[in-house]
């Protein structure tokens, strides 16, 4: 049975605000071709370089074994990738939120 959702088209654009604040809604990751689940994300803007980087989700056990993740073997810098997910009922029934904050330097 596929479980996929034609809904999804598998990537989505948001704009920040001019607090820097953005947010989205999507489904949880999973993973994929031995991949941790994670999320994608590419930052454009006018005043520093075009940045790509992933998010994981916290207490998967595939992060142990995610080949891109483990190429990070600063702890500190390994830790800003992995995100905790928490209820967040008040989006909707079961949602859950993470918070990744995206540290641009210039």
């Amino acid at each position: 049975m596929d479980q996929r959702d034609p809904a999804f088209q598998g990537f989505g654009t948001t704009v920040t605000g001019k607090d820097g604040f953005y947010q989205f809604r999507t489904i949880r990751p999973v993973p994929y071709a031995n991949r941790a689940p994670h999320i994608h994300f590419k930052v454009r803007g006018t005043a520093f370089e075009e940045l790509t980087t992933q998010m994981y989700v916290a207490g998967e056990p595939r992060n142990e074994q995610d080949f891109v993740l483990n190429r990070i073997t600063d702890p500190e810098e390994r830790a800003r990738l992995i995100v905790p997910l928490q209820l967040a009922p008040q989006h909707e029934p079961g949602a859950l939120a993470g918070r990744f904050d995206l540290v641009l330097g210039y």
